[in-house]
């Protein structure tokens, strides 16, 4: 019998798990195998000389993908990675935030010994540990391709930055709708807050650096915030480090305090 909210939302969430941790994989291992193709000389030079400047940000630069470190961080984990693994934590959070009281069900839960503090807890740390299960199935996705690929070789220092980087994003981005739909109890305004922050940190990572005027507001990105090809390069920016956890420990906090005053439905 599972006695907490934590174990019974990790129980809950299996297949969820399964899911997305097969999901990641398969997302990783296709990219690590297309680096043969995108570390030649001139791969695709003549497809990034011939596209608009504002679309390059899709790409990358072209010298990044001559090392194996640098074509993973720039292809994976540079705002394809954390476009996907953000919509996914988005979900999550929204799910474990207002489902319960959209059934009605968060009430008779309430009414069990529990207080409401320990219950916010502990669905967001089952947040946190589903998210990070599914960056291990990342990772194997990435190591179980990489012994067949000539020339692919990351140290396992340089993969850890960005796994630590990519867990920290990941949990910010999910737990915006947390916070957001435990504040509220609206399904809607944690999504229409989760949409702005996804679309509009990668709107502006992508396009900022050829559009002027969008690149002033650039540092309102979360993906700003993790620079992956960076990482790879000089390790981890404390205050980038420091700007997703500031984020995450706020809404929390802030999370904990309107949630144990306001009416649940």
């Amino acid at each position: 019998m599972i006695r907490s909210i934590y174990g019974k939302t990790l129980y809950d969430k299996r297949f969820f798990i399964l899911g997305w941790t097969i999901g990641l994989a398969a997302i990783a291992a296709l990219l690590v195998s297309f680096y043969p193709a995108m570390h030649q000389d001139d791969a695709l030079g003549g497809l990034v000389q011939n596209m608009p400047a504002a679309f390059k940000g899709l790409i990358g630069s072209l010298a990044d993908l001559s090392r194996f470190d640098t074509y993973i961080a720039s292809q994976l984990f540079d705002i394809r990675l954390p476009l996907i693994a953000g919509i996914m934590a988005i979900i999550l959070g929204i799910g474990l935030s207002v489902a319960d009281e959209e059934k009605g069900e968060l009430r008779t839960i309430l009414s069990l010994p529990i207080g409401r503090t320990k219950l916010l807890i502990e669905r967001w740390l089952a947040m946190v540990t589903i998210l990070a299960v599914t960056l291990l199935g990342l990772l194997a996705g990435v190591y179980g391709v990489v012994p067949f690929i000539d020339g692919a070789t990351i140290d396992m220092e340089i993969m850890a930055r960005l796994v630590a980087m990519t867990g920290l994003m990941m949990v910010a981005f999910g737990t915006i709708p947390f916070a957001i739909g435990m504040i509220s109890g609206k399904r809607a305004a944690a999504m229409a807050a989760s949409v702005l922050v996804i679309i509009g940190s990668f709107l502006l990572s992508t396009f900022g650096q050829a559009v002027d005027w969008l690149g002033n507001y650039e540092k309102l990105s979360l993906l700003h915030y993790f620079p992956a090809v960076d990482i790879v390069k000089d390790g981890i920016d404390g205050k980038d480090a420091v700007v997703l956890g500031g984020i995450t420990l706020v809404l929390l906090v802030v999370a904990i305090v309107v949630f144990r005053r306001r009416d649940v439905a």
